[in-house]
């Protein structure tokens, strides 16, 4: 049984008023949840934020609660148009409780997320900041995920696939966790050009995110995992991108052609994505690597400082060395 079932900081969240709101949206056990937890990724941002910022201490754990609460609704839908079978380990929450049932967890943890944000803060002109702000991003990462479900990697020119996932990756994740970004500048009272520094460095932040996401469903898939989302949907993501900079339009095509085969068997989908992360992964560290540079030093910059803090320990966790492919896949 999961603990901490909401996975946040705050103690709000551990009342008995909130847990029987969690248990309605739900209608299940709160401890039964399976997407909980993870890595708090846009949490430790958001903290990192507010003390480059100049905020002391921790950051209101309301605000954090809301942005967890956001991704979290976001992974619940995720999965769903997905029809993922798992989520950190465990079934996807569709598969537990059904789709119905999901989409109003999902849409429940959406509003709940307004509300917390809505009741941040005391002064109402920052209350009303961060829930616009709120709103805005929740709207960006549905039309990025629009963009997602609505193209074929199969059914793009290789020209294409550069612009295409860059499209969904700055407006699906990149939001997001510039959003993370922007809440700890905000919540720190920093100055108006330090906001829009952190959130710049934060949607660069979540591209790479998605970049290394990408990366990592190959490589988990290759060595056993059933998780295969993106190649059985067929979404554009940073792998074809890549393997189209480095591969001809014809050797793109026969890729794509084995994508598209009726009746797809697990060890042929095995087989391609195996021959796809053999391609990208080289070019895909180093574009991983290479935008985390340029988004630390910007921030930098924009900041007038030799260095950006604690905040480039949050870039690191996503730096990626380059080893072979062999020894990647076999971990």
């Amino acid at each position: 049984m999961i603990t901490n079932p909401l996975g946040f900081a705050g103690p709000s969240h551990q009342t008995a008023q909130t847990r029987h709101g969690w248990s309605k949206a739900l209608q299940l056990a709160p401890d039964l949840y399976p997407g909980v937890g993870g890595k708090r990724f846009r949490a430790t941002l958001l903290q990192r934020a507010y003390e480059f910022a100049g905020g002391a201490g921790h950051a209101p754990t309301m605000v954090i609660d809301a942005v967890e609460m956001l991704h979290t609704g976001s992974l619940v839908i995720d999965d769903l148009e997905d029809d993922s079978l798992t989520r950190r380990g465990q079934p996807a929450l569709h598969r537990l409780i059904g789709p119905a049932r999901a989409v109003n967890a999902g849409n429940w943890m959406y509003f709940r997320a307004l509300e917390l944000a809505a009741a941040a803060y005391k002064e109402p002109v920052r209350s009303t900041a961060l829930l616009k702000k709120f709103i805005e991003v929740s709207r960006q990462c549905h039309e990025g995920q629009a963009i997602d479900l609505s193209t074929r990697v199969d059914e793009i020119a290789p020209r294409q696939a550069q612009a295409t996932v860059l499209a969904i990756s700055r407006w699906k994740t990149g939001r997001l966790v510039s959003l993370a970004a922007w809440c700890g500048g905000h919540a720190a009272a920093g100055h108006p050009a330090t906001l829009r520094a952190v959130a710049a460095f934060g949607c660069h932040v979540g591209i790479c995110l998605q970049m290394k996401n990408d990366l990592d469903e190959l490589a988990e898939f290759i060595n056993g995992s059933e998780r295969c989302d993106d190649l059985r949907n067929r979404r554009v993501t940073w792998p074809w991108a890549w393997a189209a900079a480095d591969l001809s339009a014809d050797q793109v095509a026969s890729l794509q052609r084995r994508l598209r085969q009726p009746h797809l068997r697990l060890e042929s989908l095995r087989g391609l994505a195996s021959d796809l992360y053999e391609v990208a992964y080289e070019r895909g560290t180093r574009a991983i690597n290479a935008r985390l540079d340029r988004a630390t030093r910007r921030l930098a910059m924009a900041a007038g400082r030799p260095d950006v803090g604690l905040l480039t320990e949050v870039a690191d966790t996503l730096r990626r060395s380059i080893k072979p492919v062999a020894a990647e896949v076999s971990q």
